[in-house]
């Protein structure tokens, strides 16, 4: 998994400042000669409770699946104690949702019954935490549905029975030496489809914008989740043949595996409500890996493989994917896949379980043709089974990183276990569903369409106001907020001060060129949960400005440092730093009116107008600015004298 996560979480520094269009408060547009800009938007948002309406409909569904699975609906036994883990996990998950949705009713009641009587400081303190409020019940409610839907599987599994008549009715009961040969050649069929999904994941990961046919690919998992969970049924034997039992299982492993289970609901507990730091959970992840390793590697020098070493692997292979999940980023993509995999993992621990405590009655009775424990070719099921989940990991990575929508509804996703859905385990694997290699396009990808940019020029001057129009309609990374940036071009692609663009729509920004004359680049990134790459590089050259001032164009120290100014055309565009220690440039653009310019302010500040006049023969200007686009005085003087340019 490793493959396909890592880099996933690159940060995404996106700026806060007045640069780029359609940021509250700092957007504007100059079409023509003495337009004003836009007005700014609230910073007061008004909540009309969608989002809570949302979180109580999902946080409904899950109580609604554990309060059928406490009433028995569906069960025809009483509770498995070896799904109590898994119950223990949703337990704490549903009374935190439970209380997080209520301190959220609170908030929005205060917030919406004192729009007039709070401070604007006060208000705002409380947006904020109904906004925090909010992201952790979506977190934890995301948790709880994983679980809840694990204990499901983990009940109708009936992991506390070894025999089940029902799955006996369901199931075809296995001979060796009718269905060996059988069976290896489907293994075979699966394992390779599995090994070109992952190698389609791979392209996915070089693709700084990958798309996909998401149904295709949403069907493909779910067929690929059903044969998972048949090879599982038919590696670990759950129809015992007759005469057939297992080698008697160290008796060091039930230690270790309780240790495993509450290790991994300790996990659950602790990141309920917020992600654990990547380096503490990939070190309880090793801890819990390195006592079931230890136990793999006595056991196979002792006694060979058995039936339960690839029931331990499997096992830490899924906690492996859970930390990677963890690590790759804070979406609700990455945090469902972390639910969904912890949940798996947990699971997988009560049928390893389940798999020690299996009656050793038969084991002196006679063996049927070529078996490897409960049935024959256990092993190449089991390493099936483990290069199927592999896959699946690989293509639901492709499907978050792609535009596909999120995971359908769960009556739109097939029950995990294939007899429980009538359809036998045997029958799943053998050919019953279209898993050859022909189902690999299911898991294609394609470069999206890139993002349009488009600009008044290609060479500007040092300071000048560049004015990039950016089209991300066509691009699937960028129907979310993505980023741009001016950097120096052949640059890494992560050293750019980045500003948000307006995801899935035509935006104009306003940059800064450098003051020092180079060949740079503007560069669009796709948003963070889309993989965050490069989609566009287009370069523009940097000039310097010519020595001394000619009418505004020039280099001019003024009361708000040092301000570099071109006209063209009428048109007067420019940038300025208050002093060194300022991290962003201010902009200034306007237009010309005799020896007068007018026009917009933007800096980190704000916005407001502002009227420069030259004086002096032309070596200096006195001026004034105001704090609303509005307003070209009022809030203070702007006097500038030429200092001319010296590169």
């Amino acid at each position: 998994m490793r493959d396909f996560l890592e880099e996933r979480g690159m940060a995404l520094a996106v700026g806060v400042l007045a640069l780029v269009i359609v940021l509250a408060g700092l957007w504007f547009v100059l079409a023509g000669r003495g337009e004003e800009g836009q007005r700014p938007v609230s910073v007061v948002e008004t909540f009309d409770t969608p989002a809570t309406s949302r979180l109580g409909r999902e946080l409904t569904a899950a109580l609604d699946v554990l309060q059928a699975l406490q009433s028995g609906e569906g069960i025809s036994t009483q509770s498995c104690e070896r799904c109590r883990f898994l119950s223990q996990a949703a337990d704490v998950y549903k009374v935190k949702a439970v209380g997080l949705l209520e301190t959220i009713r609170v908030l929005e009641g205060a917030i919406s019954g004192s729009r007039d009587g709070l401070a604007d400081a006060e208000r705002n303190g409380l947006i904020r935490n109904l906004a925090q409020q909010q992201k952790v019940a979506g977190r934890v409610i995301l948790g709880l549905m994983s679980f809840a839907d694990a204990i499901k599987d983990c009940e109708q599994e009936r992991l506390c029975r070894r025999d089940d008549p029902l799955r006996a009715a369901e199931t075809m009961p296995l001979d060796c030496r009718r269905d060996q040969a059988v069976l290896q050649s489907s293994v075979q069929r699966i394992e390779r489809l599995a090994d070109r999904v992952i190698d389609e994941a791979r392209q996915c990961q070089r693709f700084s914008c990958p798309v996909m046919q998401c149904d295709k690919a949403a069907g493909l998992s779910d067929d690929l989740a059903i044969v998972e969970t048949s090879l599982a049924e038919l590696a670990g034997g759950r129809l015992a043949l007759p005469g057939v039992g297992e080698l008697a299982p160290a008796s060091g492993l039930a230690t270790v595996l309780g240790s495993v289970e509450r290790g991994l609901v300790a996990l659950a507990v602790q990141s309920a409500e917020t992600k654990i730091e990547p380096d503490a959970l990939m070190a309880r992840a090793d801890d819990m890996k390195a006592g079931l390793g230890a136990w793999l590697q006595e056991t196979e020098s002792r006694h060979g493989v058995q039936e339960t070493s690839w029931r331990v692997s499997a096992l830490m292979g899924e906690i492996d994917v859970a930390a990677e999940w963890a690590r790759a980023g804070e979406g609700a993509d990455h945090t469902r896949a972390y639910f969904q995999s912890l949940s798996r993992a947990i699971l997988s621990a009560a049928r390893l379980d389940a798999a020690l405590a299996m009656s050793e009655e038969n084991q002196a009775s006679a063996t049927l043709g070529v078996a490897e424990g409960p049935i024959c070719g256990a092993r190449e099921l089991g390493q099936a089974y483990l290069k199927v989940g592999q896959a699946r990991a690989a293509l639901n990575f492709c499907r978050a990183k792609s535009a596909c929508p999120s995971a359908r509804t769960p009556e739109a996703v097939p029950h995990r276990s294939a007899a429980s859905r009538g359809l036998g385990a045997y029958a799943a694997v053998t050919g019953a569903l279209p898993l050859d290699e022909a189902r690999a396009r299911d898991a294609s990808v394609a470069q999206s369409a890139p993002v349009e940019l488009s600009f008044q020029r290609q060479r500007f001057r040092s300071g000048e106001v560049l004015r990039v129009r950016a089209d991300t309609r066509a691009s699937a990374c960028l129907i979310e907020d993505g980023a741009i940036a001016l950097v120096r071009a052949g640059s890494p692609a992560r050293r750019a001060q980045r500003y948000q663009l307006d995801g899935g729509n035509v935006s104009e920004i306003l940059l800064a060129a450098p003051t020092e004359p180079g060949r740079y680049a503007v560069r669009v990134f796709a948003s963070a949960n889309r993989g965050g790459g490069t989609l566009r590089d287009e370069v523009v050259s940097v000039e310097p400005l010519a020595v001394g001032c000619s009418g505004f164009s020039g280099l001019w120290d003024t009361d708000f440092g040092r301000l570099y100014l071109t006209e063209r055309d009428g048109e007067i565009t420019g940038s300025y730093r208050r002093n060194d220690t300022t991290p962003l440039p201010g902009l200034f653009v306007g237009q010309r009116r005799g020896n007068v310019a007018e026009g917009i302010w933007l800096s980190e500040l704000g916005r407001g107008g502002a009227r420069l006049r030259l004086t002096d023969g032309g070596t200096r200007f006195v001026g004034s600015w105001g704090v609303t686009p509005e307003r070209v005085d009022g809030a203070g003087q702007w006097n500038g004298a030429c200092l001319g340019y010296r590169h």
